[in-house]
């Protein structure tokens, strides 16, 4: 009898990542998927392959190690792969300030003033800019049609998807699904996502995770001739990431948005504008914490996304397509990464903090190596 394989729980973006990396390392690979495809957070975001975002040092390798892996994916699994960069845009000096001090300390990026922007990115609002940075290191993928083809690239390789399989307890050597069936392990990784505070909810409380909505929504296709150019964010991001919480000009930068805008605080957002290959534009998002929310979409937090979308980008069609909720588990201590060990062979991965799309690579990676140690 073989050696018992490697079990995956979760087929979104962090449990493929898993089974495709543990599949190249030679081992045996079964994915367990509640529903009959991905449907959480790696399917309702935007698509962005974001170091920008993380942290220097071992945090943005991993991201720029996350994009090479995408890169070379698209080729062999037959998705979508679009390396636009990003432009970061500056309407308040604070903001400006912010992104000379971040560019004096990552090497890639290019500042641009505002007649660079004006002429590069006709998109991008002219009243009141005061510059850009411009990262060529982001890329976008469209994330329902990339996560799908990740499913069939995992099958071609060997590996074993079921899909309509809830697990609903893990064993010491094995996971037991909710038909009954047992499945023996080797190694075990839970990605399920929230779903997964459901089997070990003592670890994932002592680990100060919560549970994180946002809300976000998909345009009309633009026009013809019409494209960013780039992943186009503004001010109210450069709160948000970690790659620029120790600019000294952050904090001022916090407070003057905090005064401004006090309901785009207060629903944690900040906006991203990304365009995929169907001309479509992915706009959000909002941030809500807390153990149950309004099963309701918010029309004024639409708003709110909308009118600070107006301050740095001009759209052609802002008719709005489609809008969805997404839920994910986020540290309560800024960790983008929480990695658990519940068990002696289990491996809890988690609360990616919105770069899960990112970072899942490398993390994978990583989980994959300590195996052999």
């Amino acid at each position: 009898m073989g050696k018992p394989p490697v079990v995956i729980i979760g087929a979104g973006i962090i449990g493929l990542a898993h089974a495709i990396t543990a599949r190249e390392h030679g081992h045996d690979v079964v994915v367990l998927e509640r529903d009959g495809r991905a449907l959480g957070a790696s399917v309702r975001n935007f698509g962005t392959l974001w170091p920008i975002g993380c942290a220097s040092g071992a945090e943005r390798e991993q991201a720029l190690f996350g994009v090479r892996r995408w890169a070379q994916l698209a080729t062999d699994a037959g998705f979508w792969f679009s390396p636009q960069g990003s432009l970061s845009l500056a309407y308040r000096d604070e903001a400006w300030a912010v992104l000379q001090e971040f560019t004096s300390s990552v090497g890639d990026c290019e500042l641009l003033d505002a007649s660079a922007v004006h002429h590069r990115f006709p998109a991008a609002r002219p009243d009141g800019l005061q510059g850009a940075v411009y990262s060529p290191a982001e890329a976008v993928v469209h994330p329902p049609s990339t996560l799908a083809a990740l499913a069939d690239y995992a099958r071609s390789l060997g590996i074993v998807l079921h899909f309509g399989t809830p697990v609903v307890k893990v064993h010491d050597e094995a996971v037991e699904t909710s038909d009954g069936r047992c499945i023996a392990f080797d190694r075990l990784v839970i990605a399920a996502g929230e779903e997964m505070r459901l089997l070990f909810p003592e670890a994932l409380a002592a680990a100060g995770v919560q549970r994180c909505r946002l809300q976000m929504m998909r345009t009309v296709p633009q026009p013809a001739g019409f494209a960013l150019g780039a992943v186009f964010v503004s001010d109210l991001t450069l709160c948000h990431y970690p790659a620029f919480a120790t600019c000294p000009s952050t904090p001022r930068l916090r407070a003057r948005l905090a005064g401004e805008l006090p309901d785009h605080t207060d629903w944690g957002i900040h906006v991203i504008a990304a365009q995929h290959d169907d001309h479509t534009l992915t706009l959000g998002d909002s941030h809500e914490y807390g153990l149950d929310f309004d099963p309701d979409s918010h029309s004024g937090v639409e708003q709110l996304i909308l009118d600070a979308l107006d301050e740095f980008v001009t759209v052609p069609d802002l008719r709005v397509a489609s809008r969805w909720h997404g839920v994910y588990l986020k540290s309560t201590r800024g960790e983008t990464q929480v990695v658990l060990h519940p068990r002696a062979r289990v491996t809890m991965v988690t609360a990616m903090g919105g770069l899960g799309m990112t970072l899942s690579w490398g993390l994978a990676a990583r989980t994959v190596e300590s195996w052999r140690s």
